[in-house]
């Protein structure tokens, strides 16, 4: 019952019910899903329910008595996958497939998986799971008698189709359909601030024993001091354990409110930003920051589960200015090393060492002469030796693709492209292996990117012929 605590704390906090009667609720329901169910039976209604349930799981919510969905959507997922995971397909809008998922529930996997099989960028919205589970049963009848929409049961039989997103910290609306600019539009709290230059300070204090002032410039010669901001309690402290073991010094937030407290009155070298917070989106604090003449140069590494892909990256960074962008779950030595990146005001990675060089070299020959077993075995070696080397993963992922290992070849060719985005051999190959297997969305966006790192004219054109043929 820990679990429910955050969301019994929101209820209390929004006085939806009584203390004793969420007390009593708590302490009978065996789940969160009964827990929620329990409060809506005893009078709080769908919408302020929703409401509270995005703000504590910091992504936007849906309410679905109060939705009308076209059932072409339902095309995406097939029945059973919608009823074994919980998930119901609400639009297509803006190419990205957005799914209601059932707030009693916290398997990041889910996304995931649903983002592999339909090959398209998936945006979440929270549920209640009794309503959820009864709309699947319902909209999914509906196609199989051959109609065309599925509609909410409070909503009349003229009304237009539409999806009612509720963002956290927002108050519920409908929206004909929904859009990005909807979801990021800001909470009520950075409302009140617009036009006011949040009096955020970067760095340390001038007679700070660990700073030494040169000019107008403060060169920090201590350990670094980090700002952590995240709901999630068990990655707050894995990050506060691994970067106290890597020598910085650390400070916790866990929502947005708190962290824009902490960026008034502390001064801090980088900032780890959950992108979804509650009360105030991680995206607004990032964008604010970089709007800032005095904050501009803070260091932030953006941090998402949600929002994934290389189109989202580029957005993350040219539209609210991240320095960097990490997709949860992510590997702690590739965040340490863009901590230690961004710290140094370097974007060069660390030399690879000696050892990994010859394994690389000695994977290649083997790779060369086919011995795909030996050279997997020895480029395995080379990859735990220097997980940042792109070329050790490239060659790691050819040595599968030529097994026949091809999801692991995606993956290794995937890897690579993160640590070298213009990778073009990697990108191709991956583009290929995407298309060979049905996931057309992907492979287009891999040939769209190869298309532009092609390294002449003739390889760039025939990269477009295959791109036009998939879209």
């Amino acid at each position: 019952m820990q679990s429910l605590d955050p969301i019994a704390r929101l209820l209390a906090e929004h006085r939806a019910l009584p203390e004793p009667l969420l007390r009593r609720a708590q302490s009978e329901a065996k789940t969160r899903a009964g827990f929620l169910g329990a409060v809506l039976a005893l009078g709080v209604p769908e919408p302020d329910l929703v409401g509270i349930l995005a703000e504590q799981l910091g992504i936007p919510g849906v309410d679905l008595s109060r939705t009308i969905i076209d059932l072409d959507v339902l095309d995406s997922i097939p029945r059973v996958v919608a009823e074994s995971d919980l998930v119901l397909p609400l639009s297509t809008e803006g190419g990205r497939l957005h799914i209601a998922v059932s707030a009693g529930s916290e398997d990041q996997e889910v996304i995931q998986e649903l983002h592999f099989i339909t090959g398209q960028e998936v945006s979440p919205y929270a549920a209640l799971p009794g309503a959820l589970e009864g709309a699947i049963a319902a909209a999914y009848d509906a196609k199989d008698r051959g109609e065309r929409f599925w509609r909410g049961p409070g909503m009349q039989p003229d009304a237009q189709v539409g999806v009612a997103v509720i963002l956290p910290g927002n108050k519920p609306g409908t929206l004909t359909r929904p859009r990005t600019e909807e979801l990021f539009g800001a909470t009520r709290e950075m409302e009140e601030l617009r036009g006011d230059d949040l009096a955020f300070e970067v760095g340390h204090d001038a007679d700070d024993e660990d700073v030494e002032v040169l000019g107008s410039l403060e060169v920090r010669v201590g350990p670094a001091l980090i700002l952590v901001v995240d709901d999630d309690n068990d990655i707050l402290r894995l990050l506060d354990k691994t970067l106290r073991a890597a020598g910085h010094r650390v400070e916790l937030a866990r929502d947005g409110r708190e962290a824009e407290a902490k960026l008034k009155t502390g001064r801090y070298d980088l900032l780890l930003l959950d992108a979804m917070l509650p009360h105030v989106h991680g995206f607004e604090i990032c964008a604010r920051l970089k709007a800032s003449a005095r904050t501009r140069r803070l260091p932030v590494i953006l941090l998402t589960a949600v929002y994934r892909g290389w189109r989202y990256a580029h957005d993350a960074r040219e539209s609210f200015g991240a320095d960097d962008f990490m997709e949860k779950p992510f590997h702690l030595p590739e965040l340490l090393r863009r901590v230690s990146t961004l710290l140094s005001g370097s974007s060069q990675a660390p030399p690879a060492s000696d050892k990994a060089e010859k394994l690389y070299h000695e994977g290649m020959g083997l790779l060369d002469a086919k011995q795909l077993t030996e050279a997997r075995a020895v480029l395995e070696k080379a990859v735990k030796e220097d997980p940042f080397s792109a070329r050790a993963q490239f060659a790691l992922a050819r040595t599968l693709h030529e097994q026949g290992d091809l999801f692991h070849a995606i993956t290794g060719y995937e890897r690579a492209i993160e640590l070298r985005p213009n990778l073009f051999q990697a990108l191709r190959a991956v583009a290929t292996l995407y298309e060979q297997k049905g996931f057309r969305r992907k492979a287009a966006e891999a040939l769209e990117r190869a298309v532009h790192a092609a390294p002449d004219v003739q390889s760039r054109e025939a990269l477009r012929v295959r791109l036009m043929k998939l879209l």
